[in-house]
């Protein structure tokens, strides 16, 4: 009342000093206040679920303000819904569309945000939007993208909040899907291969491949040397008067990286970095170019427009072509698998030459199906062969473009004993550096940008309530190159993960392999492959790179955006 009659005969002059009154009285509170309450930067405890439970954060980043509060501080805390979440305005206009539009699908969104990132790909600008960093500067660390047709995206690159997904996704995690793969499945009646499938069903046939992969790895570390060796001779021999490759540096350890794969996942020699024709009349150049083909039509169904939803579009027909092709081709490989191991003499040639492989376990040690084993190792090839070709390109990049890393690594493999390469353990027991030059490119550049979950239960990230099934994207890249995360985070700097201070970085500021339950099945058999070449390399090469910068692509898997040339000079041994 006393308030009303203020505001009808009160001048604006007594109008303002009543407001500067106010506001003093506010800022006197907020300091006594601030005072009094206890310090909650050093709490590590995170809420995993309605139960008593906690989960202790290993590497604790003291650099970086904790913003995901301990339980008895969000209590106190207004907790804001899922409504109140910042992001894009524009898109919250558009949700209005949903009840006129039929559902397409969540990766829809995910698409056109990717697209959205790569659109000065296509047009020149000063300032382009290349990267997710812009988005969480303009928004916070957690960002909500309204989709018109599809279920709502919310984006992270806090380690804190990340963590904190991952300390709740329980026993079966679930991560977002290839709907262009699993499209191609249903319609052929197989089952959804290891990305995909959820639940019991999933633990189950993970658990099959787990333990044989990482055994195979071991076993084959010699054969895996001799492919890197081909690759090495093929560099010497085939050199311009640069000291140059002809021939695309990337394509060639895709070819190396299929080879590789083609040993531990059949116990095959398919040879096609000594093969001259790609389309040669043999199974592994027909099933090389078919992974080629597929993985460009997967790629392109994942981004843009979902329209081959609505009809077959020339990129879904060739996904369908190409990977009937792979399944019959690996279903060929997994049935000779099969019937070669009723035969004694073969079991003693594979005991002899240690030729053990991941299809042969599938079907031999562990039964399985050969349409499911087939589909398994589809999984398995289509993101092996790329993942790891991509993040061996990086690491030689950076080699040759920082020579003080390089000869340090090169005393490192001068010394080294051939006699230490017997298993995956004793390899990188015995070069550290290397596996630090390693660790340090794939925190520069994770082979998959982008790492999703789906919320089995309702989560609270920074003050916002998340509501379950929400689509959660981890923007791993973005996390791995900020400032409070890592001293000097865009510099190549293999040393930061040698020294007592790196037990400072947040265990989720770069987890290049994932974590958890789905944590990368690849990660022992990536490391191997890159530790080996890279050993063979520097061991009768100097890498040289005088060329502009190369950076990632923003795609499914991460790739130089443009050809990577660089010099293969002769060491004097």
């Amino acid at each position: 009342m006393l308030l009303n009659k203020l505001s009808c005969v009160q001048t604006n002059i007594m109008l303002n000093l009543y407001q500067k009154k106010i506001y003093s009285s506010f800022v006197r509170m907020q300091s006594v206040k601030a005072q009094e309450m206890p310090n909650k930067l050093d709490s590590r405890e995170i809420q995993i679920d309605s139960a008593n439970e906690t989960v202790t954060d290993i590497y604790p980043a003291p650099r970086v303000v904790p913003m995901v509060v301990s339980r008895n501080t969000e209590r106190n805390t207004e907790v804001l819904s899922f409504d109140q979440v910042p992001g894009p305005k524009a898109l919250k206009y558009f949700s209005t569309m949903r009840q006129y539009t039929f559902q397409i699908g969540t990766q829809l969104t995910a698409g056109l945000v990717n697209l959205a990132f790569n659109i000065s790909n296509y047009i020149n600008l000063r300032t382009p939007f290349t990267n997710m960093s812009a988005l969480f500067d303009e928004y916070g660390p957690v960002v909500r993208f309204v989709s018109p047709v599809g279920s709502d995206i919310v984006f992270l690159n806090h380690p804190d909040h990340i963590q904190k997904v991952f300390s709740m996704e329980g026993e079966y995690p679930v991560r977002s899907a290839l709907d262009s793969l699993d499209k191609y499945r249903i319609e052929k009646n197989t089952i959804l291969g290891l990305y995909s499938t959820k639940g019991e069903d999933w633990a189950h046939r993970r658990s099959l491949v787990c333990t044989s992969l990482h055994t195979t790895v071991s076993q084959n570390i010699q054969s895996l040397k001799e492919v890197c060796d081909v690759l090495t001779r093929k560099i010497y021999t085939q050199r311009n008067h640069q000291d140059e490759l002809k021939a695309d540096l990337y394509k060639e350890l895709h070819k190396w990286s299929y080879d590789c794969m083609g040993l531990i996942l059949f116990a095959q020699k398919f040879n096609m970095l000594e093969t001259k024709i790609i389309h040669s009349q043999n199974d592994g150049s027909w099933l090389y170019n078919s992974l080629e083909k597929a993985t460009d039509a997967i790629i392109k169904c994942e981004s843009g427009f979902h329209m081959w939803k609505l009809f077959s579009t020339p990129t879904w027909y060739s996904l369908r072509k190409h990977c009937d092709v792979i399944d019959n081709l690996i279903g060929k490989h997994v049935l000779q698998a099969r019937e070669a191991n009723g035969d004694d003499i073969f079991k003693t040639v594979r005991h002899i030459l240690g030729m053990e492989s991941v299809a042969t376990a599938m079907v031999v040690n562990q039964p399985m199906s050969v349409e499911d084993a087939a589909t398994m190792l589809m999984d398995m090839l289509l993101l092996g062969v790329n993942t790891i070709s991509s993040s061996t390109s990086f690491l030689l990049y950076y080699l040759a473009k920082h020579q003080r890393a390089q000869n340090v690594l090169v005393q490192e493999v001068d010394a080294l004993e051939t006699s230490s390469m017997t298993s995956v353990q004793t390899l990188k027991d015995n070069t550290p550096y290397l596996q630090a030059c390693i660790r340090e490119t794939l925190r520069l550049v994770p082979p998959m940008p982008i790492v999703t979950r789906i919320l089995p239960k309702n989560i609270i990230l920074d003050k916002y309530n998340i509501p379950k099934g929400t689509l959660i994207i981890m923007a791993n890249q973005d996390t791995c190159r900020k400032e409070s995360n890592f001293d000097d985070a865009d510099r190549f700097y293999p040393e930061r993960w040698l020294k007592d201070e790196s037990r400072d970085y947040h265990a989720f500021a770069s987890i290049p392999f994932g974590y958890g339950a789905r944590k990368c099945l690849g990660q022992s058999m990536a490391e191997a492959m890159m530790s080996l070449l890279t050993i063979q390399i520097l061991k009768k090469f100097t890498l040289e790179y005088h060329y502009g910068d190369i950076r990632p692509t923003k795609q499914l898997i991460s790739k130089p955006n443009k050809p990577l040339k660089m010099r293969f000079v002769d060491r004097n041994n």
